[in-house]
């Protein structure tokens, strides 16, 4: 439940900076698709093209634009999406073929002007209804409503055994 900024209580919320992604490349931002050797995680979309500049550095809270541009609703619309880590900024007239293919945008629809906010250490959490807002914002919310979904888990041998059994093919 997202609070209004006037009723703000710093022991019963938590406040995030935030930044409203149309879908699918607010899925694309936050999922990761690999780990590297040195043990850092990749998202699909690492760049975000935006028409402004920001100062800001660090931890952005990517939520879904409430108007969803899927038409078969495969990606939910209106709800927060993951973390990422905004660590630099930089002019599209200097982008490489390499930053480009990390936007996700296909060539016919790309702009002529902007930024690429370059964006790292996605982290997926517990999708949330929220109301957006546009450029980064502040999001305040019930302490402890963002959580994050675990990326690794501890299994004994006997809850292996369980997965291995849900996830194995039947045979017919």
């Amino acid at each position: 439940m997202q609070i209004d900024r006037k009723d703000y209580n710093p022991d019963q919320h938590d406040v995030f900076k935030a930044l409203s992604v149309k879908q699918p490349y607010a899925d694309l931002l936050t999922r990761v698709v690999f780990r590297d050797e040195s043990g850092e995680y990749h998202a699909a979309k690492t760049i975000e093209v935006r028409t402004r500049n920001t100062n800001y550095r660090g931890d952005l809270l990517v939520c879904s634009s409430a108007k969803p541009v899927d038409p078969w609703g495969r990606y939910p619309a209106g709800v927060t999406c993951g973390f990422v880590e905004l660590y630099d900024v930089k002019p599209i007239e200097d982008f490489t073929p390499e930053d480009w293919a990390a936007t996700c945008i296909p060539e016919q629809n790309r702009p002529r002007k902007g930024y690429g906010w370059m964006m790292r250490n996605p982290r997926r959490v517990v999708e949330m209804p929220i109301k957006g807002q546009l450029g980064v914002y502040n999001l305040i919310v019930p302490k402890g409503d963002i959580t994050e979904y675990p990326r690794a888990m501890a299994l004994d041998s006997d809850g292996w055994d369980i997965v291995q059994q849900r996830v194995k093919p039947k045979r017919k």
